[in-house]
């Protein structure tokens, strides 16, 4: 989709359209109607071996790459393969060891030399010189998959390239808290990919780290993360943003740097972005999304159910985040510039990466 009409030219016309609106009673007059789904460009289907059970179906979709790029899709069964929305080319990957199902953390790492040593001093048929000498090569993009129900074998996995072997998943230490027999799965993930090494994911009362070099988990604290699924670093900010598990509409963000994350035995202040959700009435919250367009420029998609069990409907608004000045507590203050939302009357859309 061409998420450039959902933004304004300028960010003063953005709030100048923002102030016309808060005098309309009707909040249905705020946003605007995409009309219909683009054309596709790409099918999914299950694979051949999969097609004789009626219940399989695509349940995994995952965007990584350096420029996201590359989006991972996987079958019930296990079945994985990745499409180039560059070079708009398939490639077969190899079965995950476990199935994944929708409760899933998908995040991206670009590896590096330092990934490469480690592999060198464990696997001795690991080309280290490859990494070595490339560190920036064309097959540095890996993905961490792990399903939040704990019951499986394999259920936290990597895919990424070998020069002996090519590309492969390889099967990972599971999370300390999968030990807890309370430990529940639960339907948001709240996690992190900190200084382009670690994953930094909560559970239902801490917050955990892996290092994806030493292959090692650590506690960082017993409190949670503020995020609805994944936050993204923004660099222009120096912060950690991302949709607020509190409250639907608004964002959240805060400092996750190793300098602010060392002996942290509290959550560090949470820098908090209202975003106004004037909405029709009946209209009930289903799901939302946030993908980071770059340069503090965001999309929000939300997908609600209409009354009287009517089709769904996803809301798709344009937003600039930007700082403004220092807040009361001595730290940054940010601001959302709200540009257009555009609906679109489908039960065609599960995913939006």
């Amino acid at each position: 989709m061409d998420v450039s009409k959902l933004f304004y030219p300028s960010m003063a016309e953005a709030l100048e359209a923002e102030a016309k609106a808060k005098k309309k009673k009707n909040g249905a007059n705020k946003i605007g109607s995409i009309g219909r789904l683009p054309t596709p460009s790409i099918h999914y289907q299950p694979h051949v071996s999969a097609t004789s059970n009626p219940y399989n179906f695509t349940n995994l979709f995952a965007l990584f790459g350096e420029n996201k790029n590359k989006i991972l899709f996987s079958d019930m069964e296990g079945h994985s393969s990745t499409y180039n929305t560059e070079l708009h080319s398939f490639m077969i990957m190899p079965d995950l060891n476990s199935p994944k199902g929708p409760n899933c953390l998908a995040a991206h790492i670009t590896r590096t030399a330092a990934h490469a040593r480690y592999d060198f001093d464990i696997r001795p048929d690991v080309d280290y010189d490859f990494f070595a000498y490339n560190p920036h090569g064309e097959h540095t993009d890996s993905l961490y998959l792990m399903d939040m129900n704990q019951g499986k074998p394999s259920s936290f996995e990597l895919l990424a390239y070998y020069p002996v072997g090519e590309w492969q998943w390889c099967s990972l230490p599971l999370p300390p808290f999968f030990d807890d027999p309370e430990h529940k799965a639960c339907n948001n993930i709240s996690y992190a990919v900190i200084d382009g090494t670690r994953i930094c994911i909560s559970s239902a009362t801490a917050t955990y780290s892996f290092d994806t070099v030493a292959l090692e988990w650590s506690k960082i604290g017993d409190w949670v993360l503020p995020f609805h699924a994944k936050a993204e670093y923004i660099p222009e900010l120096k912060l950690w943003l991302g949709l607020s598990a509190s409250s639907p509409s608004d964002l959240c963000a805060l400092d996750l740097s190793t300098a602010a994350m060392d002996s942290c035995d509290v959550l560090p202040m949470v820098h908090h972005v209202g975003l106004d959700a004037d909405l029709p009435e009946g209209w009930s919250l289903k799901n939302r999304t946030l993908v980071n367009l770059g340069m503090g420029r965001f999309c929000i998609t939300m997908f609600f159910h209409t009354a009287d069990d009517g089709p769904q409907v996803i809301v798709f608004t344009g937003v600039d985040v930007v700082p403004c000045g220092d807040n009361q507590q001595g730290g940054q203050a940010l601001h959302r510039i709200k540009h257009k939302s555009k609906c679109l009357v489908t039960d065609r859309i599960e995913h939006v990466l």
